[in-house]
């Protein structure tokens, strides 16, 4: 690329001749080093202007650019305006709007083999093509069941007229020429599948055209990293604080959104590599903590702004009605090293010449590894060729690396580390097959903690906004916001004979399951490692899943417990009458379908055979609600099963849930479904027939939703990076609301109030 450089000399003569203030010479080059580096990728591709070189076309845009913006609004604005050059479209993410904008002309479906999949949207930007496709109707056994067995990756692209491709690039895929309005979406294959299982090479013809007038692109504002940046340190375990470091929470690019901003930035640690991150928070200047979801469309720029850092880039997206500025954005961690890298020990198990899933040995054994005493709890397998090693360490202890000697894993994970899990960490190793005999597994790379550290940048817009009411008015139906939750009252007495199943964090520091009276009374732990766990709709007992071995039933009164034949699996859900649970199962060929078992162990059933669902409910009438994912986007397929009849009638689709955990539930009447929304936080209702969707609970971190059979709806709502929730009672229909006591501090996972 030919480069152009402004003399001073010219600068001044165009000041001069129109007569307006004086331009810094740094404005003039940001405003040009900003817009020519994002030209030059392009500028290959332009058509010359009047004959020009694809720099002097830039050139004379910019020109045109610092003198009509600078006569008009200033030289203080003219960067900004500028920058809006760079545009944010809802699900779409930041675009160069440099040139027009096309959008696809209708959607495209095609459906072979009972599987359709449908290209919903197309955005055509001067930088990238974004499609938006989802496919539904692929069977669960077209799917791996093990982790070691690896489907389809052959990625999709877009075929031109002419025979080119275009790939996939940055979250979409290569731009289309502006001379081109028809291409072929190709998808060689479903991905992740198995082939053969289903129908391969999938091309769907699409055609574009000029996006409507009133399509919503928000400008895009870039900043200058504040120099405002501070750093607070914890005091280690003697006392002594370590060295500071020099790290920056700092704000790159803002997006002015209908109700509040998406800020978009980095967190550097740059002499300190060996921290680990943490927490988010955002407080403003009164000290009021900001709710915040994560903006996956931006995820490119995301990315973008944490290549090649030490650090991290962070997006997040927030309402900013009765906010007081500036804001703080903190980030929380702690620094971790090695204790000797040259440190190595070994222990021995013997799994059998034929271990199986479920098996759990507890050899309660400490271990000595870089003058640190390490004591494995116990060793647990598998069906998915795993197994995990649970140990108790001490605070200063992270984690350990593990390898069973003789035997190369293909996968394997990890979690937990000391001071910050209890002391207690985890590491998994999978194979093919699970080891077998007397196995040496050998320790080594053991990770310490180290002091805590936390580092605050700040943000305020340029101009504080008027369109924001100080106290926004709820939509109606809406029963509970982000600031009236403080404002609720407890639970009335007349509520505290009810019960409620919580998942919580138990005093041994294991994760487990808990039944409480209302009043947070007479705690009975069921069980310390359960999970999955379901409440019968009378309360006396509990159904949870147990890891790969099946599904138990508690008697809460006898405390007798019985285990359902099969191997198990989770999301139950007990029919109102006590005799049958519903579940989401896996093996035998299939991945996460529902199944119905009766309580006393007779007659599974398959009823469905889709991937990746969740069970909603019974109704009283005999029919069992489940949805099915597409695979893309946020939409869920919702259907009836009639056990009777065993037939299966496809209901209405949910559009704005969330794509990762819905958590489905269907109320004692059958008349409407509570799921969570798109940015994990909010809960929503629809009837069963799809009508009267709405917004229920606005962004209060909705994680675990359960309703009672006399018609209350309770759910627990996760407080912001911590492990503890908030729960509460709602009758949605007159948004009655109360709180519960703390003591429930975990996920509601059933309740039973009479």
């Amino acid at each position: 690329m030919n480069e152009w450089t402004s003399t001073p000399q010219f600068e001044e003569n165009v000041r001069q001749s129109f007569g307006v203030p004086e331009i810094r010479s740094e404005f003039v080059d940001q405003v040009y080093g900003d817009l020519m580096q994002r030209a030059d990728a392009k500028s290959r591709k332009s058509r010359p202007f009047f004959g020009l070189r694809p720099a002097w076309t830039i050139t004379i845009a910019i020109l045109t650019l610092m003198i009509i913006g600078t006569l008009v609004i200033g030289p203080q604005h003219v960067y900004a305006a500028v920058a809006r050059l760079f545009g944010y479209i809802p699900d779409v993410g930041i675009v160069d709007q440099s040139s027009p904008i096309r959008v696809l002309a209708e959607p495209v479906s095609i459906t072979r083999d009972g599987i359709s999949i449908t290209v919903t949207s197309a955005t055509l930007t001067g930088d990238r093509t974004h499609i938006d496709f989802r496919i539904f109707g692929v069977p669960s056994s077209a799917y791996p069941e093990r982790e070691d067995v690896h489907g389809c990756w052959s990625q999709p692209y877009l075929r031109l007229a002419d025979g080119s491709q275009l790939a996939q690039v940055n979250y979409g895929y290569q731009p289309v020429p502006a001379s081109v309005n028809e291409a072929v979406f190709v998808i060689p294959c479903i991905f992740s599948t198995l082939p053969g299982k289903v129908p391969e090479n999938w091309e769907l013809p699409l055609r574009f055209v000029p996006a409507p007038p009133d399509l919503t692109v928000m400008p895009v504002i870039e900043l200058t990293p504040s120099p405002q940046v501070s750093l607070t340190q914890s005091a280690t375990a003697s006392g002594t604080p370590a060295a500071l470091a020099d790290n920056s929470v700092t704000v790159s690019k803002e997006i002015e959104t209908s109700d509040g901003y998406i800020l978009i930035g980095q967190f550097q640690s740059q002499n300190q590599p060996g921290i680990v991150t943490g927490a988010q928070e955002i407080h403003d200047a009164s000290g009021k903590k900001v709710a915040y979801t994560y903006p996956q469309d931006v995820n490119e720029e995301v990315n973008q702004e944490a290549d090649g850092m030490p650090g991290t880039g962070w997006a997040v997206q927030f309402k900013a009605a009765g906010l007081v500025y500036p804001l703080t954005i903190s980030f929380s961690g702690v620094d971790i090293f090695p204790a000797d890298p040259s440190a190595t020990a070994e222990f021995t198990f013997d799994a059998g010449s034929n271990p199986q899933p479920g098996q759990e040995w507890t050899p309660n054994q400490e271990i000595q590894l870089a003058g640190h005493t390490l004591k494995l709890v116990s060793i647990t397998a598998n069906s998915q060729g795993t197994y995990s090693f649970k140990f108790q360490v001490d605070p200063e202890v992270l984690s350990a690396s593990l390898q069973i000697m003789g035997y190369t894993p293909n996968g394997g994970g990890g979690g937990g580390g000391g001071g910050l899990t209890n002391g207690k960490f985890n590491v998994s190793l999978s194979y093919s097959e699970l080891p077998n005999g007397v196995l040496t597994v050998t320790l080594s790379n053991l990770t310490l903690i180290g002091d805590s550290l936390t580092w605050q940048g700040q943000w305020s817009p340029a101009t504080i906004r008027t369109d924001l009411p100080a106290n926004p008015t709820p939509q109606p139906g809406v029963c509970l916001m982000t600031d009236s939750l403080a404002q609720l009252d407890p639970a009335p007495s007349t509520l505290s004979n009810g019960k409620a199943l919580i998942y919580e964090k138990l005093d041994t520091g294991t994760w487990g399951l808990a039944v409480y009276n209302l009043d947070g009374s007479q705690k009975q732990v069921v069980v310390p490692n359960g999970n999955w766990g379901a409440l019968s709709p009378d309360g006396s007992r509990v159904a949870y899943s147990a890891s790969n071995n099946g599904i138990h039933i508690v008697d809460l009164a006898s405390q007798t417990e019985k285990v359902l034949p099969g191997s198990g699996g989770f999301n139950l859900h007990w029919s109102p009458d006590g005799k049958q649970i519903a579940y989401v199962g896996m093996g035998n060929g299939v991945i996460n379908s529902v199944f119905v078992i009766n309580t006393d162990g007779t007659q599974v059933r398959q009823i469905s055979d889709l991937s990746y669902e969740s069970v909603i409910g019974w109704s009283s009438d005999g029919l069992l609600y489940f949805v099915a994912p597409y695979t893309g986007g946020a939409a869920w397929k919702v259907y009836s099963y009639d056990l009777a009849s065993g037939i299966t009638q496809e209901r209405f689709t949910i559009e704005n849930g969330t794509p990762k955990f819905l958590n489905p539930k269907l109320s004692p009447d059958g008349e409407w479904i509570a799921y969570r929304g798109r940015d994990n936080s909010s809960l929503y209702l629809v009837r069963t027939d799809g009508s009267d969707m709405h917004l229920v609970l606005d962004n209060v971190g909705a994680v675990g939703i359960e309703w009672s059979s006399s018609g209350w709806l309770g759910v627990s709502l996760r407080k912001a990076n911590s492990d503890e929730s908030t729960v509460v009672l709602i009758k949605p229909d007159g948004c009655e609301t109360y709180l519960l006591p703390t003591a429930l501090h975990g996920d509601l996972e059933g309740l039973f109030i009479p």
